[in-house]
């Protein structure tokens, strides 16, 4: 029966990953992850899983679709359920909607930029890397700087731009979930405290209208002198001699009486806020996982151009230090790992780019 190796605990990665962040690693681990790259690339080369993951970016963009659609219509339900309490609601409905109209754009230039990248990489591939594999002279080797060179100042600004797009609308959502998530705190704490207030003036109210009753009561039983025994029945009836002391008295205890109702009112508001908000927030948290969908998959956007011109770059200033890197088993191994790389790069663009296209 074969034995499945055990995974390295937690404490064993983080030892691993701090021991290389500290000493780095030796050029022997260097040269053999390179390789072991090299073999997993030669390994895929007939099923294409590593192009297939490369044009499953245009998977996931219904993904993503999905995911602007659920929040779109939690805060659109948002807003038609509280938009009148919390005029805010409407704001960030409105920035959201933004924010959507802004991925269809960016990803619609994506479409674009795949098949220019993947022709891009074609070139690379069986020009400039071939030029460099070619190199049998010196003027071979300075030829091939000149022609890196060329390759490497192209403008191809399309792919930046388009990252760049997808970076700050990356950047937006997330500012955007923190501020929504300010504005709720905020306002909860605005109405408990505007609850807490209100209780403690229906409070002092309540017990100034119990001293009142009782004032008026002893004021009643006090004017009506060996009559007070009915003073029951004057209340009763609600009797009252203008003028008098009492009935300022009691014209004082009916406004702290309509005052304690308008105030129970605006409790009552608050609460029906509070309850109201609660309800935002839980809707609002339920939404999250699907932002954070859409940040994760946008960062993963519109790198490839900045990626092959380091590439070049990296290997222009190899060659400038003479016909030693020619015969370097290092340089050429990363070379042949970058050719390697192309093909389901290529692939999967190309792919993507298809995807997309035919998408709804």
């Amino acid at each position: 029966m074969a034995v499945t190796a055990a995974a390295p605990s937690q404490a064993h990665l983080d030892v691993a990953l701090g021991k290389i962040k500290t000493e780095g690693v030796s050029q022997e681990e260097s040269d053999q992850f390179v390789q072991g790259l090299i073999n997993e690339l030669d390994k895929d080369s007939d099923q294409g899983q590593l192009a297939k993951n490369v044009s499953e970016v245009a998977e996931w963009a219904n993904d993503v679709d999905e995911s602007f659609s659920k929040v779109t219509y939690g805060l659109k339900d948002m807003n038609d359920r509280y938009g009148t309490t919390f005029p805010p609601l409407r704001t960030f409905l409105s920035e959201w909607e933004g924010y959507n109209q802004r991925w269809a754009t960016h990803l619609s230039l994506s479409r674009d930029v795949a098949s220019q990248q993947a022709a891009i990489l074609q070139r690379f591939d069986k020009v400039f890397l071939e030029i460099v594999k070619s190199i049998k002279t010196d003027q071979d080797r300075e030829d091939a700087i000149v022609e890196l060179e060329s390759f490497a100042n192209e403008d191809n600004s399309e792919p930046e731009r388009m990252a760049e797009g997808f970076r700050t609308l990356k950047d937006d959502i997330e500012d955007f979930v923190v501020r929504f998530d300010a504005w709720v705190q905020t306002t909860s704490t605005e109405l408990k405290q505007q609850a807490q207030e209100l209780q403690k003036v229906i409070e002092n109210l309540r017990v100034e209208i119990q001293e009142l009753d009782i004032r008026i009561m002893e004021a009643t039983a006090a004017l009506l002198g060996s009559a007070a025994a009915i003073e029951t029945f004057v209340g009763l009836v609600g009797v009252i001699v203008s003028g008098t002391i009492l009935a300022l008295a009691l014209a004082q205890r009916v406004d702290k009486t309509i005052t304690l109702s308008n105030k129970r009112k605006e409790l009552a508001e608050v609460n029906r806020q509070q309850e109201a908000l609660a309800h935002v927030k839980t809707a609002f948290d339920g939404l999250k996982p699907d932002i954070a969908l859409i940040c994760q998959k946008l960062s993963l956007f519109g790198e490839i151009w900045s990626s092959v011109q380091a590439q070049t770059r990296a290997f222009q200033e190899t060659l400038k230090g003479g016909m030693e890197a020619i015969s370097n088993l290092r340089f050429k191994k990363e070379i042949e790992l970058a050719q390697k790389l192309c093909t389901p790069l290529r692939n999967g663009l190309e792919k993507y780019a298809t995807l997309l296209e035919n998408r709804k």
